[in-house]
């Protein structure tokens, strides 16, 4: 991707805006409404973070969506959350509601049912009752379908051991 050189025309004020927007995002992706939050706060006028957000978006700096993937994948597989928990985990974290809601969870690298029995391999020695358990990993955010299918693979997986 060709980046866009900044016109000399443009004020000083929006090319500061603009470098302390490419600085924010070379040290870590941020959704929108975070970089417009750190631009605001380093001083920028509301003019110029405006020019400076749009000016990243234009070069591909700031991708919403492309973060958005990104950023379910990680929690889901290293966090082990169910996808509940992800959708409520990215809400927190800034993004639109419309976006969150375009996310197609089948187009990830994610197995919510292989995450849910990782879950329950690491924590089932805290529970002591299988109720008990599976109340903690819907809290974890994963669905009942997460569920059964993960105490299955762990019923195969004692029937191989055994």
């Amino acid at each position: 991707m060709k980046k866009q050189a900044l016109p000399d025309s443009i004020p000083q004020e929006y090319k500061k805006a603009v470098a302390n927007a490419v600085n924010i995002m070379n040290y870590a992706d941020n959704t929108e409404r975070k970089l417009r939050e750190k631009l605001a706060r380093k001083g920028n006028n509301s003019d110029a973070v405006n020019y400076a957000v749009e000016f990243v978006k234009k070069q591909g700096i700031l991708n919403d969506k492309r973060y958005l993937n990104h950023i379910s994948e990680r929690i889901a597989n290293g966090k082990l959350y169910g996808k509940r928990r992800v959708i409520f985990e990215l809400y927190t974290k800034g993004f639109r509601r419309e976006d969150i809601e375009e996310l197609d969870f089948d187009e990830m690298e994610v197995d919510f049912a292989e995450n849910c029995a990782e879950r329950i391999r690491k924590t089932k020695k805290q529970y002591s009752t299988n109720e008990k358990l599976k109340a903690a990993l819907l809290r974890y955010g994963f669905s009942g379908d997460d569920i059964r299918e993960a105490f299955y693979i762990l019923k195969e997986e004692q029937k191989n051991n055994d």
